[in-house]
């Protein structure tokens, strides 16, 4: 048969593939910071180590103060978190959850109901 092939089962929760961009909580901000870092990354990602003469050049060149250290910081934390290098699986939400399951039993089963008194079929004449 030939045709489009069908998509079986969609879970963008749990990626694995390189550079992957798994779906991320409710937590998170609706912002491009975290993107933009990650981008950023990505393009200042040398894929050769360069020679010790060349870093050795490269020392003093370039803005190195505070605010500038912290960003390059945050870049290389952001990127090397999200990147997926080794292809394994990986996730920004938290996939098993057992605590939903139990709060929602837990829930269902304090619903204030009550053993009912015991009845008898005689009155109580005092």
């Amino acid at each position: 048969m030939s045709g489009p092939p069908i998509l079986q089962a969609m879970n963008n929760g749990i990626l694995s593939s390189v550079k992957a961009m798994p779906i991320k909580d409710l937590t998170s901000d609706g912002g491009s910071s975290f993107a933009m870092s990650r981008r950023g990354y990505a393009r200042a990602l040398q894929l050769t180590a360069p020679s010790k003469a060349v870093a050795l050049e490269k020392k003093w060149f370039g803005n190195k103060d505070a605010s500038q250290i912290t960003a390059n910081r945050r870049l290389a934390e952001v990127g090397v978190g999200s990147l997926n290098a080794n292809a394994t699986v990986m996730s920004f939400t938290n996939t098993s959850d057992k605590n939903t399951a139990r709060q929602a039993l837990h829930r269902v089963r304090s619903g204030g109901a009550i053993v009912p008194s015991k009845k008898t079929g005689f009155p109580r004449i005092l």
